[in-house]
């Protein structure tokens, strides 16, 4: 039997969304699954990995069952990849058990921690253009390494989550993707550790060993065939960050391109040649394989204002109430948390502008400044690439709104392509099928992705003056 079918796995914030994409690009079933809830305590936010595990095999079982109702047999299934936020990270021991709970991307707890390591590594950064903060992985390490030292000890192995889940099918642990492992101190243009994370004793000998994304790891064993559904024997291959995934669901391919994933948080990616170097250490590149990279960063201002401020609500409805008030005079920075890091740095940044009062004007005012701060990232992330910046391919699940999708093109002026799934597990997909179909990275974008829709901005500039209004209100932090 052709085995055409491509399982992408996506770990996200609030739970687990599996997809089964076939070699035309059709999503031939998908399911999701949520995590028990979780969130930042003062600065700090947590979850046990063994619910990551635990919902992603229910997430799996339902995906069989799914394909089972569309009469596609398992034997259909070529490969599976996963991808997991970014900065998440968890220490396992010998036996790949989790060691304490897993420190999220939006832990907060190793700002000073992420200082030192800027003073240890500073050529480094100036090499590779970036500079670590709390968000990074290797800040999050030498906290638990300086702070949890007992609990570092009996650590065997440094996961990211996105390993600890391909780890759990596949029984392969130590091990990761480059996408990952940038966040730990990664060094992308050399493709290997730095020797100075060998200053921070313990660290270096519980690294993974690093793969590029899309190839082999290993195989679904028996056992975690038992538990998830899928096949054993399944090829696993090495995925990436969710932000890398959703990037390659957009359809992002030529150099210029932009890529705006519109999730919990708020992911950017351009494509480029070379990597990018900030300054201000904001911006980060990733690597494709094939030698293009994607200089970028994430905002914690995405959709998550709407699950905490608006959780109850019919959201369809709500779009087109709102777009009646669209642009209004209510300047909003919609932070539903505390902290920015993109496109400013800013631990203590806290929402401003929101509007008190009525549901519906609270609720544009909300989607109208989550585009403004889309369009000052896109500002900030074309000054320091060096491009101008072409056409926004957008992902994430709030990218399914007509309404905000539109809206953000006539904020940043700029046309905005929706893939048919803007999903990140489907850009897992396409790093399956990269890593079994003999397919580069890119050519296998190419030939899955396809777009849905194509939203211009309108031609009367409505924003420019709000806009202006809004870079002051947020000038408080910049």
């Amino acid at each position: 039997m052709h085995k055409d079918v491509f399982v992408g796995i996506d770990l996200g914030t609030g739970g687990v969304r599996v997809l089964a994409v076939d070699a035309s690009g059709s999503v031939v079933a998908a399911h999701s699954v949520a995590f028990p809830p979780s969130a930042p305590v003062d600065g700090r936010h947590e979850q046990d990995p063994e619910s990551w595990w635990a919902v992603a095999c229910q997430a799996c079982r339902g995906l069989v069952a799914e394909l089972s109702r569309c009469d596609v047999d398992l034997q259909r299934l070529a490969a599976v990849a996963v991808d997991g936020t970014s900065g998440t990270i968890v220490l396992l021991d010998a036996a790949g058990a989790p060691v304490g709970p897993g420190l999220m991307y939006n832990d907060a707890r190793s700002t000073v921690e992420a200082a030192r390591l800027n003073e240890l590594a500073a050529d480094f950064c100036e090499r590779l253009g970036y500079r670590f903060n709390a968000s990074f992985a290797l800040a999050k390490i030498e906290w638990l390494r300086c702070n949890e030292p007992d609990r570092f000890r009996v650590a065997r192995y440094i996961a990211h989550q996105a390993d600890f889940v391909a780890g759990r099918l596949s029984e392969c642990l130590g091990v990761s993707d480059y996408s990952n492992a940038l966040k730990t101190g990664y060094d992308l243009l050399q493709e290997a550790w730095p020797d100075w994370i060998k200053e921070l004793p313990g660290v270096y000998e519980r690294l993974p060993a690093v793969q590029a994304p899309g190839e082999k790891i290993g195989e679904v064993t028996a056992e975690a065939a038992a538990t998830t559904g899928l096949p054993s024997s399944l090829p696993v291959i090495a995925g990436a960050s969710d932000g890398i995934a959703g990037c390659l669901a957009s359809g992002i391919r030529q150099l210029g391109d932009l890529n705006s994933s519109l999730g919990t948080t708020l992911i950017f990616k351009t494509v480029s040649s070379s990597p990018a170097k900030d300054p201000d250490g904001l911006i980060y590149s990733h690597k494709l394989p094939g030698g293009l990279w994607l200089p970028g960063a994430a905002s914690n201002v995405g959709a998550e204002w709407i699950t905490r401020w608006f959780p109850s609500a019919d959201l369809q409805a709500m779009d087109a109430a709102a777009a009646g008030l669209l642009p209004c005079d209510a300047i909003a920075y919609p932070l539903a948390r505390r902290g920015e890091r993109f496109p400013f740095l800013a631990p203590d940044a806290s929402a401003v502008g929101v509007p008190d009062g009525d549901a519906i004007l609270r609720y544009a005012a909300c989607l109208q400044g989550t585009a403004l701060l889309e369009r000052l990232a896109f500002e900030t992330l074309e000054r320091v690439s060096g491009h101008a910046g072409n056409d926004v391919y957008t992902t994430g699940g709030a990218s399914r709104s007509d309404v905000w999708t539109q809206l953000r093109a006539d904020v940043t002026r700029r046309s905005y392509h929706r893939p048919v799934c803007p999903e990140a597990a489907f850009g897992s997909a396409v790093l399956a099928a990269s890593g079994v179909t003999g397919w580069s990275v890119q050519q296998a974008v190419t030939a899955l992705v396809r777009i849905d829709r194509i939203f211009d901005p309108d031609s009367d500039d409505k924003y420019t003056e709000i806009f202006a209004a809004f870079r002051q209100a947020v000038g408080v932090y910049t």
